[in-house]
């Protein structure tokens, strides 16, 4: 009877702690991470980034509230840009409903008085409407970018935004001649599209959920990429680029994650 009430009280502290881990995991979290783009010998500028990846909004009555309550906490940190990674919608499967979450959506990340805002489109977004999107984003003052480039003088940054290697919409393009002087970053959201054999230098993304679900012994159930294995979560670095993916903000498929944390990230870059 002992062992039996034992085994009992075993099973449940375990539940418990099992219970109280999902959602831990599932709260938002601030990532601090640094990132050097230069050689140690130099005297280095430095610059701070907000990235912000795969929100997946629900289309529920809190998901608004909470994703506003997120963004105060974002801007608290007064980076000097906060770059969108894509997926702002939980299910992108369909368009139901879309006018009406999306500019809701869009509207939270409205930029006056605030740090450049600049975006890039995800799979779920590409999915449920890419060119609304890019209207939703754009009409609330956000720079969205597909392919293309954008020169922020004020910080001498320019940033290479990428359309989704999931989704076939990756095209290379170059940064031009007047970005030579400035600190140069590339945002897309697989990171598969990081390794074309033309991209190089910093380059920063999201899809991935570092997995969502990752059990030990046997890391990520699934992750969507073909990226490198050990290029799907957090820091990668090679001779030809340093790319950061974020664990992101959301869940998509099931509604948990295991072993790998909610987060938005903010980067401190030296160049």
């Amino acid at each position: 009877m002992i062992r039996i009430s034992l085994i009992l009280v075993v099973t449940f502290a375990i539940l418990v702690s099992v219970v109280m881990h999902l959602r831990a995991n599932i709260e938002p979290r601030m990532n601090s991470f640094f990132l050097d783009n230069g050689p140690s010998s130099m005297e280095k500028n430095t610059i701070q980034v907000a990235l912000v990846s795969d929100l997946h909004v629900k289309r529920a009555a809190d998901a608004i509230t909470e994703l506003e309550t997120l963004w105060s906490q974002i801007i608290e940190q007064k980076p000097d840009i906060i770059l969108l990674a894509g997926d702002y919608i939980n299910d992108g499967s369909g368009i139901e409903g879309i006018e009406t979450i999306g500019p809701q959506i869009a509207q939270v990340f409205a930029t006056s008085d605030m740090p450049p805002v600049v975006a890039v489109l995800g799979n779920h977004d590409y999915w449920s409407g890419g060119s609304a999107w890019r209207q939703y984003l754009s009409d609330a003052g956000v720079t969205v970018l597909e392919n293309e480039i954008v020169i922020l003088d004020g910080i001498k940054t320019c940033i290479r935004g990428f359309g989704d290697s999931f989704t076939g919409n990756f095209r290379y393009v170059d940064f031009p001649k007047a970005c030579r002087s400035n600190l140069l970053i590339s945002l897309m959201h697989d990171p598969a599209g990081a390794f074309h054999p033309n991209v190089e230098g910093i380059v920063l993304a999201g899809h991935t959920h570092c997995g969502q679900v990752s059990i030990p012994f046997l890391e990520s159930v699934y992750t969507p990429s073909s990226a490198p294995k050990e290029a799907q979560c957090g820091l990668f670095q090679d001779e030809k680029r340093v790319l950061f993916v974020s664990a992101g903000v959301g869940t998509s498929v099931i509604p948990l994650r295991f072993n790998t944390q909610s987060s938005w990230d903010l980067l401190t870059i030296f160049h």
